[in-house]
């Protein structure tokens, strides 16, 4: 397993996002993190349905009310626990949930090395 920096957990405010992209053997990971008030979560960026990237803006993808992760192309929305899409043309889809760290104030993100 491979372990790699992502941010403090104060860089990200209560039902905030922040994106990143890490560099893996060659690939990109395109992610996202929120902090939806229980806890912050990692998802990949990447909408089940069409396989292109959620945010509206960089570090955006919240809806208005920030109660729904929603994509910027066709409206879906998904929960903030789960991911999963509970609106739109991917209903029944989840966005695919990545691993994270916590260690001491910091966010680690984990993956296969």
């Amino acid at each position: 397993m491979t372990q790699t920096f992502l941010c403090h957990k104060q860089d990200i405010p209560e039902l905030k996002t922040r994106s990143f992209t890490i560099e893996k053997d060659s690939e990109k990971i395109e992610l996202f993190l929120i902090n939806n008030g229980d806890k912050i979560l990692a998802y990949k960026n990447s909408c089940p349905h069409l396989g292109i990237p959620l945010n509206w803006q960089p570090d955006e993808f919240l809806s208005l009310e920030h109660t729904h992760i929603q994509c910027s192309t066709h409206g879906a929305l998904f929960t903030l626990e789960s991911g999963n899409c509970i609106l739109g043309p991917c209903v029944g889809q989840s966005l695919e949930p990545l691993a994270l760290d916590f260690h001491q104030n910091e966010i680690w993100l984990n993956y296969d090395s």
